[in-house]
């Protein structure tokens, strides 16, 4: 029985001195390091991709043009008349009139017309050289006497325009455009003047 317990005590001194299994396997596992945690994620931001804007193109207005005044219309006639020493011949503004070369000229317009004058042209534009007379009641009456016979064969224009501009005015405030009677005088033209001869020079 001694023997026993002595078997007993030693069992029990070998368990005590006996190291702990439980501290060799932790000192001997690795330490755990703490696996750091993931860095959070940014979400994805929205990224807003701007469409470019078309920018409006002015378009230019167009700028409005004056209208232009109408053109006046020469004055109503009364009567144009080449006044022959036979006989009185109408003239006419739209065909040519053939009249004497000792012919005078009237003519009568409806509206009064202060500023009118009456004037006779050659082919050239030239004045000829004429008297001229203006009547003024409610109408206008203009006379015209060449001072010289008008040469035969040729061609003229009686022209009825302003006296300060081209245009007539009424008073009434209307514009009037001027108007012409063309004219050949009868007969046969003259023939041309001779050419004087060239001067001979000097012998020195």
């Amino acid at each position: 029985m001694t023997t026993r317990v002595l078997a007993v005590a030693l069992l029990a001194a070998l368990v005590g001195c006996r190291p702990s299994s439980r501290h060799v396997d932790e000192a001997l596992a690795p330490a755990q390091v703490a696996a750091p945690a993931p860095a959070p994620t940014a979400a994805p931001t929205a990224t807003s991709t701007a469409t470019p804007t078309a920018t409006p193109t002015a378009t230019p207005t167009p700028t409005p043009t004056a209208a232009a005044p109408p053109v006046p219309a020469p004055p109503p006639v009364r009567f144009a008349f080449a006044i022959e020493p036979a006989a009185k011949t109408p003239l006419s503004p739209a065909a040519e009139t053939v009249v004497d070369p000792a012919s005078t000229f009237q003519v009568e317009l409806a509206p009064r017309l202060a500023d009118a004058r009456i004037v006779l042209v050659d082919a050239a534009e030239a004045h000829v050289a004429a008297k001229d007379v203006r009547e003024l009641a409610a109408t206008t009456r203009l006379s015209l006497a060449p001072e010289a016979p008008l040469t035969p064969g040729s061609r003229y224009l009686l022209r009825i325009d302003g006296a300060a501009v081209r245009e007539m005015h009424g008073a009434d405030g209307r514009t009037f455009a001027p108007i012409g009677f063309p004219v050949l005088v009868a007969g046969t033209p003259p023939p041309p003047e001779p050419k004087a001869p060239p001067r001979k020079r000097r012998r020195r």
